[in-house]
């Protein structure tokens, strides 16, 4: 057996608990090796995912047609806060901006630590 740790932050990251899923080490790689292929850095953030989805009431197929729903009224008020901080620092001409994806990829890997 293997064990895929996962913490679910409320209020911010004040109050944190971790929920410990043991499971066979095959299911562990396949489920990382899935959330890789969604766009997910790790199994459990995956499994946030999936856990959001179902407190919210949403249903998730991970295909066509997805029930995204509507984002909570503090997630839409947080959402709108940052559009807003976006559009205000893009008008000040403060966002970076990039002529190709290789000089995005290139700036973003370089926030990330990552190094070509």
């Amino acid at each position: 057996m293997d064990t895929i740790v996962t913490r679910w932050y409320t209020d911010g990251m004040k109050n944190q608990t971790r929920l410990t899923i043991p499971m066979n080490k095959e299911l562990r790689t396949r489920l990382k090796e899935r959330a890789s292929n969604l766009g997910f850095d790790s199994a459990q953030a995956l499994l946030r995912y999936v856990s959001k989805a179902i407190i919210d009431e949403r249903s998730i197929t991970f295909g066509a047609g997805d029930d995204w729903g509507e984002p909570s009224p503090r997630a839409a008020r947080r959402l709108n806060r940052w559009a807003k901080e976006a559009i205000a620092l893009s008008r000040a001409g403060k966002l970076k901006s990039y002529t190709s994806a290789k000089e995005f990829m290139k700036d973003l890997n370089r926030d990330i630590g990552k190094t070509d």
